[in-house]
Formats: structure tokens, sequence, C-alpha cells
């Protein structure tokens, strides 16, 4: 059920943002395995989980230090490590299913190996494949509800365009001169539009100077942010319990458990609210505020909640949770 302003953007090229975060209260811990090895503790091995995907690591080296960690998506190396215990918040695991492979070394020289495979879903937009027109949009897609704070945006171009341009509601996202590179590469970027119905429009110019223009138009959900200085906080749903759930952080909890949420800064009364946990219904109230039990097998699950209000604009929050 997850749904896929112009106040900036973020343009990625090349290598993919990496964020390692040592472990701490705000994630949930990996427990280091009883005889030496190496534990990947989440996710769990056959789970689904939401983009971006966090990996958790331990490793019981009998006191000697790790010195080095290597991990593979495949046979691609996404990131490496100093140490251990560790949590790596990998955004280049894009949408999809992945092969995981995490080598680890002591001082000593000593290999340590944990493996495990699991889906990634979500908003992971990777690069977008050429098509078989002169301009290729595979995010946001036509109809679609997507993150106000940041759409993400993926396109292609044929060979031989020697110019492009990106507008958002009319205004101006990115245009080719300012990628740096080629008109023809792929583009991946983001921007900001506030909740409610947007248009993207895409002029390309190829090399004989027909332009072709493409038009997607997507909404926008209300998703809770504060501003880290002023403090300031958008509209959006407000997750109570589990603490420290997110897309980032994966929250323990029991085989059954307390969800609860509300909807805050709303411009507008709230009609419903639905809770999906790995994409199947779990609960729906009639206001701002709701709670349930969910009872979910031990491993990894992901949740998504909606809300909207009286005029039709929606509201959504997602993360996920590791069952111990």
């Amino acid at each position: 059920m997850l749904h896929y302003g112009l106040r900036g953007f973020r343009l990625v090229l090349g290598t993919s943002i990496l964020v390692v975060a040592a472990a701490s209260t705000a994630f949930s811990a990996c427990a280091a395995p009883a005889q030496s090895g190496l534990s990947l503790c989440f996710p769990s091995a056959g789970s689904t989980v939401l983009y971006p995907a966090t990996i958790e690591l331990a490793a019981n080296s009998g006191g000697t230090e790790i010195s080095h960690v290597s991990v593979y998506d495949g046979n691609t190396r996404v990131d490496d490590l100093d140490s251990l215990p560790a949590n790596l918040i990998d955004y280049s695991i894009t949408n999809g299913p992945h092969k995981i492979t995490v080598n680890a070394w002591d001082a000593n020289g000593k290999l340590y190996q944990a493996k495990s495979n699991f889906t990634v879903t979500g908003f992971g937009v990777g690069q977008c494949a050429k098509g078989s027109g002169t301009v290729t949009v595979c995010s946001p897609s036509q109809g679609s509800y997507q993150p106000e704070a940041s759409v993400p945006i993926s396109a292609s171009f044929a060979t031989g365009v020697k110019s492009w341009s990106m507008t958002l509601d009319g205004q101006t996202v990115i245009t080719s001169a300012e990628t740096g590179q080629s008109a023809s590469a792929p583009i991946l970027t983001d921007a900001f539009a506030a909740a409610g119905s947007h248009t993207l429009v895409i002029h390309a110019v190829d090399s004989k100077g027909v332009t072709s223009t493409l038009t997607r138009s997507f909404s926008t959900f209300y998703n809770l942010s504060c501003g880290p200085k002023s403090g300031a906080c958008r509209p959006g749903i407000e997750l109570i319990h589990p603490e420290n759930a997110g897309t980032e952080n994966a929250a323990d909890v029991s085989a059954t458990s307390l969800i609860q949420a509300l909807v805050t800064g709303n411009p507008k009364p709230t009609t419903k609210m639905i809770l999906y946990v790995d994409g199947v219904k779990k609960e729906q109230s009639a206001g701002p505020g709701l709670t349930a039990d969910v009872t979910a097998t031990k491993g990894t699950h992901y949740y998504v909640i909606l809300a909207w209000d009286t005029v039709g604009k929606m509201y959504e929050t997602y993360g996920n949770l590791d069952v111990q």
C-alpha cells in the first residue's frame, strides 16, 4: 500500500549517498553471536524492508579488534567499515531483491562472513534505464503519491539529446547544463512539493532541434518533518509507539506490540486513519488518532500509516520493525 514548492533539490551523480552510524540507542541493537562469527541481525533473511536499507552488524572475534569490513550487494562492493558493531544506512541499495555478503577481518587477518537476502520497497528509486522514446521517466509515475519533503525524480534520455529542462508546476527544477555531464546521461534528483496535486514537465531537444515533451501528474502527501534549527514542523503523522521507529531505525518490538500514532499540525480535520503491516490492513480509525495491537512473526516487518482530512489531502508515515 506504500505510495510511491520548490524549496530545493538534491542531485545525485555517480555514487549514491552512504551514511554509517555506530550502534546506539537510536537503533535496534545487534547482538554478537555466542560463538566466534559475524551476525547480520537486520534485515532478516527473506524479508521485505522499507528504503533506505539499514544493515545491522556485530561480531564475536574473541576480543581481537575488527580492523576492516566490506559489504557487497551481489558482486558489487557498496561500502567499507572500520569497526563493529555498526549500523549501515545504505541509499545505494534501491528497490528490488538483494543478496548481501559481509566480510570482516580482525587484526590477525582472520575472516568472518555473513550473508542474507532481502527485498527493498518504498521510495528507493534507482537510475532510470533508457526507453524507446526521447525521454523516459521512471519516477514519479503517473497518478502516484509521493512524499512532499523529497519527491524522487528519475529520468533518462535518448542518445543524441543535446539539452533538456525540467519544471515542476511551472518552476524550473534543473536543466542539463546544471548537471555538469552529457545531456543524454540519466538524471536522479529530488524536489520539494507541498502536499497536493503537481505536474512535472521535461522538455528535451535532440540533434535535429526537435523538442519532445513528457508530462507526469502526481500528488504529494503530508510527511511530518521539523527544521533542525528552527524547530518548526510541517503537518504529518507522529508515531508515538514504538519509540525510535522510522525508515532508518528498525525498532525492536515483541511478537505482539502496540502501534500508536496521531495526526499533528493538520490544517483541516482528520476523517480517517489506516494502518498496514507488510501491506495488509490491520486497523482503521475515524479520527486523528490510531491505536492497534499488532501480532507478527519473528523477524523484519514494515508498517505504513495513512490518514486523510476533510479536503481529501493525504498524510503518511512508514517504517521498519524488528520482532524479537
